[in-house]
């Protein structure tokens, strides 16, 4: 009979089970660069593990338990296929596996991660409750399942000639794992203990995972891992030789020639002996001096290089704080690239569709499984897919980690990292550098000490790094720095300010002609300013417009906002735009003077950055630094507004060319205040122990208390999307409803009968669309002004709550966003 690992019949796909097996554990082993290691455990080690995980994760498909299951939909506790799968695996490298040089430890860690990897593959990684007795009783029974069926196991794996039958029935012996279980059953103790802990446990661990449920993915669908191409490093000087002189001032596009040109000298005056061992370079220097494609470029040329040293080819990897800023770069970078590398764009609001366009064979759940797996040449994705995949057991976001290995990673705004997680991260990307072998290129104009804080870490762990070795790109940078002076900071904090007080002090600092943003630390004084601005601005008969921006505005209105305010400032007209934190970073505009409520150093350079950023105007434009009453307190720790003050205190003035001395003393004075409790928690108990429940404290983004999407029904593309939105969760046998008007004529033969793939891929496209009108709401905002729930729109289960369109004016203001009525604000 044919063994089968995926079965349709209504599709006719039918994949072999022999073949999968073959086919994972061969795409698992091509999928492990020359660049991993780890110690002891080298890098042919590394390969022939990952091969028999991906050989045996299946096997146990060959039940006639799971057979059943598969083409008879016959229901039976027995179908479960992993475990049994896992405990072959784990006896066969028990007792095939070279040992090499490994520590008897090392080895019995080896092969118990892999077991877990391959038990696991289905689900998320654990390390507690792993054994029970009912669950020896369901394995002893497997085993002895395919005792009896054995030879027709045996013969159509098609290993006749390559191991004895005896030797085959080995792989099934439960009954002698059970017997000589402490080996397995000792690990999660002597972990939890101490007695075994060493970080590269954990990577290894979640590398290994990673590698098998990605391409198991991949392989289940038809899709061939994607091999990564060579792009010349040369396109980015053919764009900007295209581009050049575009509305920017000479003077700016020589600054930018001439820094980008010395950050490619660094790279082609190192030895590739170099090469192999820098795995850090630091990329330093003044906002507006062009380092999305500068950093673009010194990535090709790594590639290059590595290439020749290493004679494997880096993908290169861009993780950015900011949603809108990964829209700009992908812009930019297709530009440069001419469709000669795959690119992947990945974050929750990504429209991955756009992958069907480019490759018209690729199926709208095909397009969506290579998204998620980083499956390109150039990966643009947020910080929180990077991070949050680096510190979690759960499957989905795991299934990318394994293309982190050997790559090429630009870690773009990395001040934006919280000051509590700089520790772990900066040890993390040490460790991953030491054992994947990925560069990473870290980027900033407030560049935040973020090695030297996970240096603080490892040091505590008593772990010393060999080969770390660090290079700045621009090396000299504080020429740029020194040369600058496009603003200067005028602190203005003696006293605290209400409202009508700042308005007071605006109208005293502003000139009529000039433009103006406003930034805030909290959404209810954002709307407050805004309102009494205008008002003002209305009685007063000005020219200047005054323009609104904050998360509590849906996307799509954000964008509109941004898009208006540049047309005008690129005009020469007065704007006033008052926004919170939403315009920090990524917002290509240019104001001729700046006011902000005080925040963190980093947080106020970013804000002046927005203020005569194309050297435009005339110099040291002013960036006036008040406190709004007590609104810093909600949204900065005390310590680092504390040292923010100490710097500050005192100063009539700072110019900008100070601004880099100012930032080294701020994170100087950070690194004294020790490891956060948070950092060392994760490192201690979730990396340390393989504790992932503790891996599930880690949150990037703090939210202040729980967090509700509200969708705006705004519009009829809003409506539509919102019917289609309903009729795929509502899917039941046949799916009859038009998709033409949410998704467009590519969706026009999707009809009748969707598979579980499908229908996900479908409602998460419809999603990223849905999300230009979704706004995200604190839960205390909802107190007193609640919306509807989404399900009374049209009887669809959904966790949204919804704005009808002809109930817009009691929830929702066209200027200022959600109307809170609880009068509470929290910044987004």
């Amino acid at each position: 009979m044919e063994y089968y690992a995926h079965y349709d019949e209504k599709k006719n796909e039918k994949q072999l089970l022999k073949a999968h097996l073959n086919s994972v554990a061969n795409l698992s082993m091509c999928q492990v660069p020359p660049c991993v290691n780890f110690d002891d455990i080298d890098n042919l080690m590394m390969k022939d593990i990952v091969y028999w995980m991906g050989y045996f994760h299946d096997i146990g498909k060959y039940s006639d338990y799971f057979q059943d299951y598969l083409i008879k939909n016959k229901n039976s506790k027995l179908k479960n296929h992993a475990h049994i799968s896992a405990c072959c695996n784990y006896n066969f490298l028990k007792n095939n596996l070279n040992q090499n040089n490994l520590e008897k430890n090392s080895f019995k860690m080896l092969i118990f991660l892999s077991y877990l990897s391959d038990r696991f593959h289905h689900t998320s990684l654990r390390m507690k409750n792993l054994f029970d007795r009912d669950m020896w009783k369901e394995l002893k029974k497997l085993g002895e399942h395919f005792y009896n069926k054995g030879e027709d196991v045996f013969h159509d794996l098609g290993i006749e000639e390559e191991i004895d039958f005896e030797h085959f029935l080995s792989w099934f012996d439960i009954k002698s794992l059970e017997n000589n279980k402490k080996d397995m059953e000792y690990i999660p103790l002597m972990l939890n203990n101490g007695m075994i802990s060493d970080t590269r446990w954990y990577f290894l661990l979640i590398y290994m995972f990673s590698i098998l449920i990605d391409v198991d993915k991949l392989d289940s669908a038809y899709i061939l891992p994607h091999k990564v191409k060579k792009i010349s490093p040369d396109n980015v000087t053919k764009y900007l030789k295209s581009i050049s002189g575009e509305n920017e001032k000479i003077d700016l596009i020589d600054k930018r020639e001439k820094a980008r040109i010395e950050m490619l000298g660094t790279i082609n005056s190192l030895e590739d002996e170099d090469i192999k061992n820098i795995k850090f370079f630091i990329l330093t220097a003044p906002t507006g001096i062009g380092k999305t494609l500068s950093s673009l470029q010194c990535a090709l040329k790594l590639q290059e290089r590595i290439q020749k040293a290493e004679k494997y080819t880096p993908r290169i990897i861009t993780a950015i704080p900011f949603i809108n800023i990964i829209e700009q770069n992908a812009e930019e970078y297709e530009k440069v690239l001419s469709n000669q590398a795959k690119i992947v764009v990945h974050h929750r609001l990504a429209d991955f569709s756009s992958r069907i366009a480019s490759y018209e064979e690729t199926s709208i759940d095909k397009a969506l499984l290579e998204t998620e797996s980083w499956d390109g040449d150039v990966i643009l994705t947020t910080f929180v897919q990077f991070f949050h995949s680096l510190f979690t057991g759960h499957n989905k976001p795991l299934k990318k980690i394994n293309k982190l290995a050997g790559s090429i990673v630009i870690l773009d705004e990395v001040q934006a990292i919280p000051e509590d997680y700089m520790p772990l991260i900066g040890a993390t990307l040490q460790m991953i550098s030491k054992y994947y072998g990925t560069r990473f290129i870290l980027m900033s104009a407030t560049q935040p000490k973020l090695l030297e804080f996970g240096d603080m870490l490892l040091s505590e762990s008593n772990i010393v790094m060999e080969n770390s070795a660090r290079k700045e790109l621009l090396i000299n940078n504080e020429e740029y720095f020194k040369g600058l002076d496009r603003t200067k900071f005028i602190p203005m904090l003696d006293r605290r300010m209400n409202t009508e007080e700042f308005i007071e002090m605006f109208f005293e600092k502003w000139e009529e002609s000039k433009s103006a943003v406003i930034v805030v630390n909290t959404i209810s004084r954002s709307i407050e300013i805004y309102r009494k601005l205008k008002e003002e601005l209305e009685q007063g008969e000005y020219d200047a417009r005054i323009c609104y921006l904050s998360t509590n505005i849906i996307p799509k209105k954000r964008r509109n906002v941004i898009a208006e305010v540049k047309e005008i400032l690129d005009e020469n007209r007065p704007v006033i735009l008052v926004s919170t934190q939403t315009i920090e970073a990524g917002v290509n505009l240019d104001f001729d003077m700046g006011f902000r409520d005080f925040a963190p150093l980093d947080s106020l350079i970013q804000t002046a950055g927005r203020i005569n950023r194309e050297y435009k105007k005339r110099e040291n434009l002013p960036v006036y630094i008040v406190q709004l009453e007590k609104d810093n307190h909600y949204i900065y720790n005390l310590s680092h507004r504390q040292s923010t003050l100490d710097l500050l205190k005192g100063k009539e003035e700072i110019p900008e060319k100070e601004y880099r001395e100012l930032i080294d003393q701020y994170y100087n004075l950070a690194l004294k205040r020790d490891i956060s409790d948070e950092s060392r928690f994760i490192w201690d108990e979730g990396m340390m122990k393989l504790d992932f429940d503790a891996l599930d404290k880690f949150k990037l983004i703090d939210n202040i208390g729980e967090v509700s999407d509200v969708f705006v029904e705004d519009d009829e593309y809003a409506s539509e999307l919102a019917n289609a939105y309903e009729a795929l969760l509502k899917y039941e046998t046949q799916f009859e409803y038009d998709l033409v008007p949410a998704l467009g004529d590519d969706y026009k033969d999707i009809k009748g009968e969707l598979d579980v793939f499908q229908r996900k891929a479908l409602i998460r496209l419809i999603m990223t669309k849905m999300n230009d009108y979704i706004i995200q709401i604190r839960v205390t905002k909802l107190i007193k002004n609640k919306p509807i729930e989404f399900k009374a729109r049209g009887d669809a289960d959904s966790s949204l709550f919804w704005i009808p369109p002809d109930q817009k004016d009691q929830y929702y203001d066209e200027e200022t966003g959600f109307i809170d009525e609880s009068g509470k604000g929290f910044v987004i």
